[in-house]
């Protein structure tokens, strides 16, 4: 989902900037921009920067729902299973 770079480059601080280019997703990185900006007007910060908005929603707001779903999908395969060894 996110560019990256080659893990001996990310450890030097250096980008291959061709290699991002080469694997530039233009509607993706509209879309994270966009989502960016309306995480700004949710949270409108004091610091008027979107400094740390991702970490902030992602701590408040997809955090708590992500590890809730994840209890749900652990249950729903366990009542699969169940359901499994009933039908053998």
């Amino acid at each position: 989902m996110f560019t990256t770079c080659k893990p001996n480059r990310l450890m030097t601080n250096s980008f291959d900037y061709q290699e991002i280019l080469n694997n530039w997703d233009v509607k993706l990185e509209q879309r994270k921009a966009d989502f960016m900006e309306h995480l700004y007007n949710v949270y409108r910060p004091s610091s008027h920067t979107y400094t740390g908005l991702w970490e902030r929603f992602c701590i408040t707001e997809a955090g708590p729902i992500m590890r809730d779903r994840y209890f749900e999908m652990l249950e729903a395969a366990k009542q699969y299973e169940a359901l499994q060894k009933q039908k053998n």
